[in-house]
């Protein structure tokens, strides 16, 4: 009977040791697992590094790199005024061609040529990388914009950029017919046809 209960003793440790030893190679097969699937992360923060598609927030704290857009706009400006420019003179070179004029009627020929050229083109101005107003008429409507965009703008203020506009247009009509008429008194026949098909006389 002894050697039965130590038999069954035997056979209970012995099983208890199959339980043990299977419970052991589960968290061993676990802890395996989990140090395949988690060893890069907690290896990459031992070096310092942070891994691939994660982010500890740091990100927003680094200064980030100047953009070149403003620069980029403020250049591309500089190039257009340069181009407009060279473009006007070479008109003014053609112009005096086209009319056939010399040098010293030139000098009196060119100030009212460049008058009424830029009234009819306005020169662009540039400043702060954005295009600003160039005339009292692009000025009013500028400000009729910003009227506009409140919603819950009265209509006395709307009726009033309205009447500026108009007021400023009225106005550039004026000044373009009196430089044309300035103009139009020292051309020549043939030289007022030339202007007219140039669009710089009516």
């Amino acid at each position: 009977m002894k050697q039965r209960n130590q038999s069954k003793g035997g056979d209970s440790q012995e099983a208890g040791g199959t339980v043990l030893s299977r419970r052991a190679a589960v968290g061993f097969c676990g802890l395996a697992i989990l140090d395949l699937s988690c060893g890069p992360v907690f290896g990459a923060e031992r070096d310092g590094r942070t891994p691939a598609g994660s982010s500890d927030g740091r990100d927003a704290q680094r200064p980030q790199r100047p953009t070149r857009g403003a620069g980029g706009m403020e250049e591309q400006m500089k190039m257009m005024m340069e181009h407009t420019a060279q473009y006007r003179q070479r008109t003014m070179n053609n112009l005096q061609n086209e009319l056939g004029a010399s040098d010293s009627e030139w000098a009196v020929i060119k100030p009212r040529i460049e008058t009424v050229y830029d009234l009819v083109h306005p020169v662009p101005q540039f400043r702060g990388g954005s295009e600003q107003p160039t005339s009292p008429v692009d000025q009013s409507k500028k400000e009729l914009r910003r009227v506009l965009a409140d919603k819950e703008t009265s209509a006395d203020r709307i009726r009033t950029a309205l009447t500026a506009v108009r007021t400023a247009r009225e106005k550039a009509r004026q000044d373009l017919a009196k430089a044309r008429q300035d103009l139009r008194q020292i051309m020549t026949l043939r030289q007022e046809a030339v202007l007219v098909l140039r669009e710089l006389l009516d």
